[in-house]
């Protein structure tokens, strides 16, 4: 099956949970993150801001901020497809921007390196059991592991993971899956 095939496949099944159903997943996720090592020792942490459809974030971001950890946004540069992260404090760092993500504000916020972020949370609509992903399509992800040697995980609905995605030579895994034991 080609990407943009299972892109638009599993986008809808994600879209499709009931808000009881998403809500059970993200809470499974969530207390699975939370008590794994690669929480427990990280000091910065690396997301997105979720969109609808996706686990929230928000929950995760104020779990770091109450155990003193820092959180760092991309930001994402369209020209060149790359991402830049940067350390936010509260929502007022972040304004929507490009496809109406939130997104840091530059002005306000710090531009962390790679190597200061200790655990990124990689984004995904579909995996496989090698730990490759599907996301949106645009490669900002794929350019950003490129030059990341920290740890990666992706938070991960057992709905959304498929023996086998079609991969490229660019495509790089995440390390870790957190799946649901529910549903």
């Amino acid at each position: 099956m080609l990407k943009a095939t299972l892109r638009a496949t599993y986008l809808t099944k994600l879209k499709e949970l009931t808000a009881s159903q998403k809500q059970r997943i993200q809470l499974d996720l969530y207390d699975q993150l939370f008590k794994s090592e690669h929480w427990q020792k990280a000091d910065v942490i690396g997301l997105t801001i979720a969109q609808a459809y996706e686990w929230d974030t928000w929950p995760i971001i104020e779990e770091a901020w109450q155990h003193n950890k820092k959180v760092a946004v991309p930001k994402c540069y369209h020209e060149t497809k790359t991402m830049i992260f940067h350390i936010i404090g509260g929502r007022e760092d972040l304004k929507h921007q490009y496809y109406d993500l939130l997104e840091p504000i530059v002005e306000r916020t710090v531009a962390v390196s790679p190597e200061e972020i200790d655990l990124l949370l990689v984004p995904g609509i579909v995996f496989d059991h090698q730990h490759y992903r599907i996301g949106h399509g645009g490669g900002y992800y794929d350019r950003f592991l490129k030059r990341f040697t920290q740890t990666t995980l992706s938070l991960v609905w057992s709905g959304q993971v498929i023996d086998q995605i079609p991969i490229d030579s660019y495509d790089l895994p995440v390390q870790y899956l957190i799946r649901n034991r529910l549903l």
